[in-house]
């Protein structure tokens, strides 16, 4: 059997991800995931918040960016932060070797997910993908997982690929987005007065 260069590059980063949860260890990682996630949440629910804490900025969308910037990049460092006082801890304790298996573990789990995600962006858009996915051996494989991905995502993502068959621009994704959002924060207000 022949590996297609898909399958190689699929295999690297699988591989990638499990060396990486080999030496972080899976305390490391869970914490270093949860902290991007907290990141992007803080990030998005109070950057609006804090901009009147940056009027050097005239431009509305600068201060906005800047807010988030400084959300983002604080939770990240006090999560470091965290991540590195945990880990020292666990290193105390004797059960590094355990850390450092499940972070294996992880790492897989990631790395498959990492391909899935990649797999179904390349699905989703223009791109010719059938040719190389005949010729792969592992493409296929990641099938079920790329479904499953699917059946979770938004729905104005899966809006997208539809508009763009139709030929409409990705502008009626942002205002549906836009409308999403106010509709949201209007419906949390209702709810909290």
């Amino acid at each position: 059997m022949e590996w297609h260069w898909l399958d190689l590059v699929i295999i690297a980063v699988i591989a990638l991800s499990v060396i990486t949860g080999l030496f972080r260890g899976f305390v490391k990682e869970i914490i270093a995931l949860c902290t991007w996630i907290l990141a992007f949440w803080v990030a998005f629910t109070y950057s609006k918040d804090i901009e009147h804490m940056f009027p050097a900025f005239q431009d509305q969308t600068a201060r906005a960016i800047v807010s988030f910037l400084v959300l983002f990049f604080a939770v990240l460092l006090l999560g470091g932060i965290f991540n590195a006082l945990l880990s020292f801890v666990l290193r105390r304790t004797g059960l590094s070797g355990t850390d450092r298996i499940l972070g294996m573990g992880f790492g897989f789990i990631r790395g498959v997910f990492i391909v899935a995600l990649v797999i179904l962006a390349i699905k989703m858009s223009s791109l010719p993908y059938q040719q190389y996915s005949q010729d792969s051996e592992l493409f296929a494989k990641f099938e079920p997982v790329v479904n499953m991905l699917y059946r979770f995502m938004p729905d104005f993502i899966k809006k997208i690929k539809s508009l763009d068959e139709q030929g409409m621009g990705i502008e009626l994704i942002a205002d549906d987005v836009n409308t999403h959002s106010r509709d949201h924060r209007i419906t949390d207000t209702v709810y909290t007065s």
